[in-house]
């Protein structure tokens, strides 16, 4: 067969033709992670779905659902998004962002994650990284060469499920626990206590190293390209501690506390490094990528190193202390609530995302000590508990609700008073201060739908910090724990008690409270046997000594004081 010219110039054509096809295939495909050979052909071969011109004032009205899930027997990064109404772009796709923590919500910078083709519901997946744990997600769709954003910044809404660690507590423990004093592990006297839960502190300044300190053993930790140094000789103290403890069934709470660091200061908030400060814990950094980072290394390093039993195990952990005192106890040079509540809420979600993906079962807690109400604004040193509870529950479902925890200091008003049942107690959500005498503040409130965690469950409650001082009678002291403990062993919605603490404090002890279990010097006190006793089969034994020292015709009376009369 001859061809003329005219004909090989047509076969030559259409041969450069499918040619600059084929280069362009691969380059659309090539072009935006997540895109497949499959999708540009759909959008070849398919009608586009309908779409709608996009309005400012409707922006994020088109999305009906989104959620980012990870997948871990695929390893995969899911998206899944379904439209109301599809907004006409510049293209037919919508594209799938990720924002760092440091970022702002509408810095849009990044390279998308992927992409996909418009449609009124799309599934996406994408290989996973640890580094996604942190980032909150968009879905978007360029408009005038820029990416406008269809929903609110999202967090992934299920970190547990990359656990290898389920870490569910059995059901039906002791709620009984204390502030332990590494001094009588493995001894008689903590045995002795029966406890069930033990909390201990972690500050952040002597688990964090350097590279450069040559003389100092360290674990090194690898994390999104970058290795992290972490000290061994303190790792050990800790990994000895707490596998001690496991061993005696004492379950472990861990609480993260970032002090004073002249090493890391980058691990402390910009607004929060003040050496002149005469404060004990900082606001952790949000702000920028070198401290962030280095949060996250370490919230998953300590996640991982105590989550499977292999160094010892915590099975709740909780992050800073007292954060309503943010001049004392949580320090950000702020009297903004919402931006505290804010920058908090994303430190917490950063260590709560790391420990999840550990350790599935562990309850994840913040906590406010007990004033509630009574700042009426006059006084910038302290927020008031209630409005930091309120504000970060706000800021967790902008960015999508997830199961934190909170925890309560009830502390008798003023901390030195023992008889606290004696006072006149506020049993509405407005009381001025939290205490024992009326949890119904709090727990009315928890039990309310717009508290409630993801599965709508009332969330978890525990009591890490109380404790009562001795100095005014030893037997006042042990009937003050002992008719405290029966009041949270009758409420439902308390899933701990860690009583402070196990041998007593000079510092405290030169403020008044003498709270431990034990003197300086290790002699019991009267409280001892009670502490030891009161959740066992001889814990009615006390019940003469409440009654007794209250005043009281029978144990149902005095519980009755703390109940909210409906």
């Amino acid at each position: 067969m001859k061809f003329t010219n005219d004909g090989q110039n047509r076969i030559l054509q259409a041969a450069l033709i499918m040619l600059l096809a084929a280069v362009l295939f691969r380059t659309a495909v090539m072009q935006v992670p997540g895109t497949t050979g499959g999708e540009i052909l759909k959008q070849i071969k398919e009608k586009p779905v309908a779409t709608v011109p996009f309005e400012q004032e409707k922006q994020f009205e088109y999305v009906d659902s989104f959620d980012i899930s990870f997948e871990k027997e695929s390893g995969k990064l899911i998206f899944s998004c379904d439209f109301s109404e599809v907004p006409g772009s510049d293209d037919n796709y919508i594209y799938f962002l990720g924002q760092e923590i440091y970022e702002e919500d509408e810095d849009f910078s990044s390279e998308p994650i992927c992409r996909k083709i418009k449609a009124e519901s799309i599934y996406a997946a994408v290989d996973y990284k640890r580094s996604q744990l942190f980032k909150r997600y968009t879905a978007a769709i360029l408009l005038g060469g820029e990416y406008v954003p269809l929903t609110e910044g999202l967090y992934a809404s299920n970190p547990e499920n990359l656990a290898d660690n389920e870490g569910k507590l059995p059901d039906n423990l002791s709620k009984k626990g204390i502030l332990i004093d590494a001094v009588t592990l493995g001894t008689p006297q903590l045995k002795s206590l029966n406890t069930t839960h033990a909390v201990y502190n972690m500050p952040l300044s002597i688990f964090v190293g350097t590279k450069e300190d040559k003389e100092t053993p360290h674990v090194e930790f690898k994390y999104d390209g970058e290795t992290y140094y972490f000290n061994e000789n303190w790792l050990n103290t800790y990994d000895t501690m707490y596998k001690s403890l496991e061993e005696e069934g004492i379950y472990t709470t861990a609480i993260i506390l970032n002090d004073w660091n002249t090493v890391h200061p980058e691990l402390m908030h910009p607004l929060s490094r003040n050496p002149d400060r005469q404060a004990n814990y900082f606001q952790f950094n949000t702000e920028e990528k070198e401290g962030v980072k280095l949060l996250e290394a370490t919230a998953l390093f300590l996640a991982d190193r105590y989550s499977d039993g292999k160094h010892g195990r915590v099975c709740n952990w909780v992050i800073a202390n007292e954060i309503n005192q943010q001049k004392i106890w949580n320090y950000m040079d702020t009297s903004d609530g919402d931006y505290y509540a804010e920058t908090f809420e994303k430190s917490f979600r950063l260590f709560y995302n790391a420990i999840k993906s550990e350790n599935a079962g562990a309850h994840v807690y913040f906590s406010l000590d007990n004033v509630w109400n009574k700042n009426d604004g006059s006084d910038e040193n302290y927020f008031n508990g209630r409005e930091i509870f309120e504000k970060f529950n706000e800021c967790a479902k902008k960015h999508g609700n997830y199961d934190w925890s909170i925890a309560i200091h009830p502390y008798p008003v003023p901390l030195t008073k023992v008889n606290y049942w004696s006072s006149q107690n506020d049993m509405s959500e407005n009381a001025a201060d939290l205490t024992i005498m009326n949890l119904s503040t709090i727990t009315d409130m928890l039990e309310r739908d717009e508290f409630k965690n993801p599965a709508g469950d009332v969330r978890s409650l525990a009591i890490t910090e109380l404790g009562y001082t001795s100095f005014s009678g030893e037997k006042l002291q042990a009937a003050a724990f002992a008719y405290c403990y029966k009041i949270v062993d009758n409420n439902p919605y308390v899933d701990m008690f860690l009583l402070n603490r196990e041998t007593d404090s000079p510092v405290e002890m030169a403020a008044g409270l003498a709270l431990g279990l034990y003197n300086v010097d290790y002699s019991e006190k009267y409280i001892k046997n009670v502490f030891s006793d009161i959740d066992g089969e001889h814990g009615d034994d006390y019940d003469q000594l409440i009654l007794n020292i209250l005043k009281a015709d029978s144990m149902e009376e005095a519980l009755s004081w703390a109940l909210k009369n409906e």
